[in-house]
């Protein structure tokens, strides 16, 4: 695994992405809910397009300030396109590695973010820097490990998913991330540290188990042919997984939870 090979397997590519595009705080942050109030200073790192971002600037209001950065010109784009009739929110392409400013914030959060990070510890070392003391560190992440369906998806989605959890750990990605965050945090010196479950369970009788489940054929569309250039599958069983899955959802699918934690910290 190189360095390079991380940095170009985390790009998101430049095309249509519903699953970023219909987030917001309540639906896919609610966890920062708590902290969220009129006034509050907050960086949102890894913000893509800029969704939850605009969202917790709705939350704090025009007496708040609220920063969002990542490193895809693209997605910064996008959100800035989206936030011009936003007061207080402010946009920037930004790598958390080498990001740095001598602003300090209230509330430092970071969703699905470390995911596509070859160094979480590195990027957690900076983020606990841009808190102000006594504010809050929150990240929100997956252990794609833990995800189950009921019953089990197609063989063809099963196989893409296989190859897609491969493609990452080989690009020395942390597959299990979630469920290391308490390590990684504690390794920071932070100990009040609390343990949010966030997972996100789809079921048949949901009004957007149609939307919800469609994560990984969306995933396949999206992630897929990066998959396919790199060898972990051909195109022909890229497709197969997205037919095969869509009729899963239409038919026998009844469930898919996807598991997700957020650890928090206060900073001192």
């Amino acid at each position: 695994m190189s360095d390079q090979m991380a940095t170009e397997r985390a790009v998101m590519p430049v095309a249509h992405n519903p699953v970023l595009e219909r987030r917001t705080v309540e639906n896919a942050n609610r966890n920062l809910l708590k902290y969220l109030r009129l006034g509050l200073s907050v960086l949102d790192v890894g913000c893509g397009s800029g969704a939850i971002t605009r969202s917790i600037a709705e939350k704090v209001g025009p007496t708040g300030r609220v920063l969002g950065i990542d490193p895809n010109e693209n997605l910064i784009q996008q959100a800035i396109r989206h936030a011009d009739r936003v007061a207080d929110l402010g946009f920037q392409q930004a790598d958390v590695y080498t990001f740095d400013t001598d602003e300090r914030f209230d509330l430092v959060t970071c969703a699905r973010t470390l995911q596509w990070l070859a160094d979480p510890m590195a990027a957690l070392r900076t983020m606990k820097r841009m808190v102000k003391p006594g504010g809050y560190l929150s990240i929100l992440d997956f252990n794609h490990e833990k995800i189950s369906w009921h019953p089990e998806p197609p063989e063809a989605m099963s196989l893409f998913y296989a190859a897609f959890l491969n493609w990452r750990q080989d690009a020395g990605f942390d597959n299990a991330i979630a469920d290391h965050l308490v390590d990684l945090m504690t390794s920071l010196g932070l100990t009040e540290i609390q343990i949010e479950n966030q997972s996100e369970q789809s079921r048949k009788a949901d009004p957007t188990f149609a939307i919800d489940s469609r994560l990984w054929a969306e995933v396949a569309e999206l992630r897929g042919p990066q998959l396919v250039k790199a060898g972990y599958i051909t195109e022909d069983q890229r497709l197969q997984a997205i037919t095969d899955y869509d009729n899963w959802i239409q038919t026998a699918g009844e469930s898919m939870t996807v598991y997700m934690l957020a650890v928090e910290a206060r900073v001192g």
